[in-house]
């Protein structure tokens, strides 16, 4: 016969689990779209961890392998597909127009781990320092007219392709651009004639594995990639407390990272596992963790901050992107009629840190 003892503490476990399931299906809940590279790791890691959940909030993350472009779309198309999306501020200025989207956070800095790669046995790289003012990028004017290079559409790696033409007096009328969104980038590279393309990582290793090699970073060349988080406005008005909690879970990630980037390798490892199917090294990992530059709570409240009214920093960083791909736009390989300068950036409230100050009573740090 089963003790009275035990069917009591049987019964008082049920009643828990049914509680906590019933609690956690109750929870605020924040869409987001966020792409398979460092910052969507960190905010997968911090659901890992249950976070969001501390909180009181459920972060319903889905992990993207396609541009930043192609999420704007979407959520045109679908205002409901996503409440908060990272990515970068390229996407943001031209694929964005006619959204009512707001900057409420900095996801990171991927400029070193945003790349133009050619194939290791390419004439671009028997050049070098065609440029005084570059003298380690490889290159030259005849290695690079008229070759075929990839992008994943109007992103930071076109950009960065942009940018890196612009070294030797070229554009992307110079060569043959080829617009390959998703993952199936890589195994249009192993075409003999493609010579290169811009990627960012975790593609750039992928891209190792078939045999090219970098010729430059967007760092390498001065370029900064910011990878911005950005919130439906709609959403933002009825959701104040959650969008805060968002972030302080995300920040919480960011402090994980600063504290010690070897502590997440493994975790780092399992995600890149999960979503591309490859293993990848703990020295990749670890040294991919390093190469995006991460800003803690202060020092994005810093950075979001307008004194003496004056521009923030995040405002000055937005200027200087848009004048950057104003000049670089006409020779952009796209028929798209949702790629212009979005109209944003005639009104400057569409950066807040309102959400970053609510996200201090959020965090540990």
């Amino acid at each position: 016969m089963i003790k009275l003892s035990r069917l009591i503490k049987t019964f008082s476990l049920c009643s828990v689990l049914v509680s906590g399931l019933s609690f956690a299906d109750d929870l605020p809940s924040v869409k987001t779209t966020m792409f398979l590279e460092q910052e969507g790791f960190l905010m997968w890691y911090a659901k890992e961890q249950g976070w969001d959940k501390e909180l009181g909030i459920d972060i319903k993350l889905e992990i993207s392998r396609t541009n930043g472009v192609d999420v704007m779309n979407k959520h045109r198309e679908n205002p409901d597909v996503w409440n908060i999306t990272a990515a970068s501020s390229i996407p943001f200025i031209i694929g964005s127009s006619n959204m009512d989207l707001k900057i409420i956070g900095m996801a990171c800095d991927e400029g070193p781990s945003t790349s133009v790669m050619v194939r290791k046995d390419s004439d671009i790289l028997k050049v070098k320092g065609y440029n005084r003012d570059y003298p380690e990028i490889c290159g030259s004017p005849e290695t690079i007219k008229g070759k075929t290079f990839l992008v994943k559409g109007i992103s930071s790696g076109a950009y960065t392709l942009a940018a890196w033409l612009d070294i030797f007096n070229l554009n992307f009328s110079s060569v043959v651009v080829k617009d390959i969104t998703g993952p199936e980038i890589l195994k249009e590279m192993e075409n003999k004639n493609v010579e290169g393309a811009g990627l960012w990582s975790p593609d750039t290793y992928e891209a190792e594995y078939i045999g090219y090699q970098k010729v430059t970073t967007a760092a390498n060349i001065d370029e900064y990639i910011p990878i911005m988080f950005l919130a439906d406005n709609n959403f933002l008005k009825d959701n104040e407390d959650t969008v805060a909690k968002f972030l302080a879970v995300y920040l919480r990630a960011v402090e994980k990272q600063r504290e010690d980037a070897a502590q997440l390798v493994p975790s780092y490892q399992k995600f890149l596992k999960q979503y591309t199917g490859r293993d990848f090294s703990e020295s990749v990992c670890l040294k991919d963790l390093k190469d995006h530059k991460i800003y803690t709570l202060n020092e994005q409240l810093a950075m979001f901050e307008s004194k003496d009214n004056k521009k923030s920093e995040i405002h000055k960083i937005q200027r200087a992107l848009t004048a950057g791909l104003m000049l670089i736009m006409k020779d952009m390989p796209s028929q798209n009629p949702n790629i212009r300068i979005t109209n944003h950036l005639k009104d400057d409230s569409y950066i807040t840190d309102t959400y970053l100050k609510l996200a201090k009573k959020y965090s540990k740090y």
